[in-house]
């Protein structure tokens, strides 16, 4: 009965087409509408038998640099626990089992997001299926049907369940390896994260002042590096709660599939809309040089407020050629960081793997020191080519044991200082707009619009110091 206005809404549509595509829309919605349906009956795998566990554990975490919150987070046994959860990767056909063991003090389930081949008992909505208590576990089974990407995470309160991390991504890889027409592929998960959020607080409102790629904000976001020639997919994921335009410079790629489906026709483009829980992989070309690939609602790339922050990264490429095309000089560029470049994820091992190098490190960050080497912290946002190089800086000394650092026309003058242990150092805003000076091992403060700040340094090692609301001010003082 229900088919009948579906028909006569569709006769109407195509009616308005042209002959080749009315043809084509016919065949895809009788495609559609014949296909098989509903659970498949786990004996029918026609590939291997593939086995998880997933714990639970509560993690903190640097998601920005100084930033460190609270998680609720996937692990394999034995491994560290991350946000996002591991890449759980099966192929077509497999017989897959994902048990669900229930280490932490809150009741969770998983929900396999995008599967359509499961039992109404393994959706993993709790007043559906079933809920997994502190202590106990459940053994989730499908099997994996068409190839694509998908996702999992816990159905409970979901509004503060998913805020607070449980989600990771699930491929489901093609039997046939002739369907892969990519050399290295790359999931990019998107979130937003309010820095203050309590999961305990009725009602559960969080405002995001941050928002992730593979669980990290600029400047903590590893690259990702696609060589000239190669050609790569990019699985975007959003697990959050809003939707993102993301913009990728001096590049276009071709959207290939939706939600795990292939796309009748790829569509060329440089920037995706993706509205939470959707799916969309993207097959890019390498080139020469290195492009930001970020949001374009410039608030959702800035930290608290703070630009450049929040999704932006770089898409890196060959060497950079310049305008005549050839050779560019080497230099640091203001989107240079700390985070290392992204892994390629293995498309055919069928192994479990953590999305990249920003998630497959341990998350229980203590933050250094101020005598410790520079490191994941705010300062680290520029890579050390771009500062001089310390030993080549003469030592700076001051009769009043004060040591002033000029602040002009958005730089640090001098970017690198040498002083004696126990000078205090002054930075002067000579600029017409608000500075602040955040200094590895936690010291901060603001400079106004010709305003001043200082602090003491009484420990030697080097510090690396960062400008917060224009992290491409940076600089590095020696203490000896």
């Amino acid at each position: 009965m229900r088919l009948i206005p579906l028909l006569t809404l569709t006769a109407c549509a195509l009616s308005l087409m042209s002959p080749a595509h009315a043809l084509e829309a016919r065949s895809l919605i009788d495609r559609f509408l014949q296909a098989p349906n509903g659970t498949v009956p786990l004996s029918q795998h026609t590939g291997q038998v593939r086995e998880f566990t997933l714990e639970v554990r509560e993690i903190r975490s640097e998601i920005a640099p100084g930033i460190t919150v609270s998680q609720w987070a996937f692990a394999l046994p034995g491994q560290a626990p991350s946000v996002p959860g591991p890449l759980l990767r099966v192929t077509e056909g497999d017989l897959v089992r994902i048990t669900l063991k229930n280490t932490h003090n809150e009741p969770h389930t998983l929900h396999l997001h995008g599967i359509t081949t499961l039992a109404q008992e393994m959706d993993g909505v709790p007043h559906t299926s079933h809920m997994v208590l502190p202590g106990e576990s459940f053994t989730y089974a499908f099997v994996a049907g068409k190839p694509g990407t998908h996702a999992y995470h816990c159905h409970v309160q979901t509004n503060v369940h998913l805020n607070m991390g449980m989600y990771g991504m699930l491929v489901i890889e093609p039997k046939d390896p002739r369907e892969r027409y990519w050399q290295a592929e790359h999931p990019v998960i998107l979130d937003e994260w309010d820095s203050r959020q309590d999961p305990q607080a009725q009602p559960f409102l969080p405002q995001p002042n941050y928002f992730l790629v593979n669980g990290r904000a600029y400047p903590n976001i590893p690259d990702i590096a696609v060589p000239s020639g190669q050609a790569a997919l990019l699985r975007v994921l959003n697990m959050g709660d809003l939707p993102h335009s993301l913009h990728l410079h001096g590049h276009s790629f071709l959207q290939v599939a939706k939600d795990g489906h292939p796309l009748p026709l790829p569509i060329q483009a440089d920037t995706l809309l993706i509205g939470p829980g959707e799916r969309y992989d993207l097959l890019v070309k390498g080139r020469d040089g290195d492009f930001p690939f970020h949001d374009h609602a410039a608030n959702y790339a800035s930290n608290a407020g703070s630009y450049p922050g929040g999704m932006h990264f770089m898409l890196t490429g060959s060497p950079a050629l310049d305008a005549n095309g050839k050779p560019a000089p080497v230099r640091g560029h203001a989107h240079a960081h700390h985070a290392p470049a992204a892994t390629p994820v293995s498309p055919a091992s069928g192994e479990p793997a953590l999305p990249n190098a920003a998630t497959a490190a341990g998350h229980d960050h203590s933050h250094p020191t101020p005598a410790a080497p520079p490191s994941a912290s705010a300062a680290s946002a520029t890579s050390a080519s771009a500062l001089p190089a310390v030993a080549d800086v003469p030592l700076t000394e001051s009769s009043d044991g004060v040591v002033r650092v000029r602040v002009a026309r958005f730089s640090f003058l001098p970017q690198v200082l040498r002083i004696r242990r126990g000078t205090t150092v002054e930075w002067v805003n000579e600029d017409f707009v608000r500075h602040g000076i955040q200094v590895e091992g936690g010291a901060s403060g603001t400079l106004n619009a010709r305003g001043r700040w200082r602090t003491t340094f009484d420990r030697p090692g080097d510090y690396r110091y960062v400008c917060p609301p224009h992290t491409f001010m940076t600089g590095l003082i020696r203490v000896e």
